[in-house]
């Protein structure tokens, strides 16, 4: 309990206040090869992570039981992903949405408020946090069918989710 709380104070002071790693957002650039996303399934097939949706459209959506924006951005993807499979691109486009609280169970009475169609896995350890040095939530990334990173999006305000579909459609609509 007492790691958890201190791993906790850490992501705030260093989302809140600023650090020398936050100053410098993004480990993980455009262009880059997304690094793995995975965790506790706690919605979707078994066996669901980043490298499993590899061939697709992936719009990778890192969150917290805590995070406002949260609670708001996912509810308008939960939508513009059904207008993607609608339009038929079923096959061709995911949303791996990656919860980063602690306690897997905030996550799962979260997902209990806010329910979503799309694949949910809960990164209990931190591994994304580190990895992707996540400074923001949401945090968002938007994964080419090469594994590579075409937009990184920090917070959610007006305008987001249309951007985003407009992003997914223009790689959807590239020559595989």
């Amino acid at each position: 309990m007492m790691r958890a709380r201190t791993r906790l104070a850490f992501v705030l002071a260093a989302c809140i206040v600023g650090s020398a790693e936050a100053a410098a957002p993004f480990v993980v650039g455009i262009g880059d090869k997304a690094p793995e996303a995975a965790g506790i399934v706690l919605q979707g097939p078994p066996g669901t992570k980043l490298s499993s949706l590899r061939g697709k459209i992936v719009l990778v959506d890192f969150w917290a039981s805590y995070c406002g924006p949260c609670l708001q951005s996912m509810p308008e993807l939960n939508a513009m992903r059904a207008e993607l499979f609608r339009e038929g691109y079923a096959g061709q486009f995911e949303i791996l949405s990656v919860a980063t609280d602690s306690e897997v169970e905030k996550a799962r009475r979260f997902l209990q408020r806010v329910q979503v169609d799309f694949p949910v896995v809960a990164d209990q350890i931190g591994i994304a946090i580190q990895t992707y040095k996540l400074w923001r939530l949401p945090a968002t990334y938007l994964v080419d069918r090469r594994g590579h990173v075409s937009m990184i999006y920090a917070g959610y305000g007006p305008g987001y989710t249309a951007d985003v579909k407009q992003r997914v459609l223009a790689l959807l609509k590239q020559p595989s």
